[in-house]
């Protein structure tokens, strides 16, 4: 029975909402706004809420941070505009999805870690041609 019930879990666990972006690979800037996609199936929870997290409180001195509020689960990618005061630069962040906002640690999803980096500013990209004179 304790074999069946372990399947049982590994198997409904790998049915749910699942965080795609940011991660391991690819994180986030200080100008946002920045992307948060994630993939659900059918059972999951229509809404929930995205909060920043880190534990390291020389990062990030208040932890589970709302971004945004009852999200539409179905949509599959949100905008996330900075918490107030900025978005703080570093390592360790993840993104929970959780139930609602007043439920932060009912986590129906996680992030991998990733960071979040100062931005680099760049050219416009405007290119001009030289105009000839007669």
């Amino acid at each position: 029975m304790r074999a069946f019930a372990t399947v049982l879990f590994a198997v409904s666990s790998a049915f749910a909402y699942q965080v795609t972006a940011p991660g391991d690979s690819q994180g986030w800037t200080s100008t946002g706004p920045n992307y948060l996609t994630w993939v659900r199936v059918d059972t999951d929870p229509l809404n929930f809420t995205a909060v920043l997290s880190n534990t390291n409180t020389d990062i990030m001195p208040i932890n589970n941070q709302i971004l945004n509020a009852l999200v539409d689960g179905t949509t599959g990618m949100i905008a996330c505009n900075p918490p107030s005061g900025g978005w703080p630069l570093g390592s360790g962040f993840r993104v929970n999805l959780a139930r609602d906002a007043q439920s932060l640690d009912a986590l129906l999803a996680q992030s991998n870690q990733f960071n979040i980096t100062a931005s680099s500013s760049t050219a416009s990209g405007v290119t001009t041609s030289p105009v000839s004179v007669q």
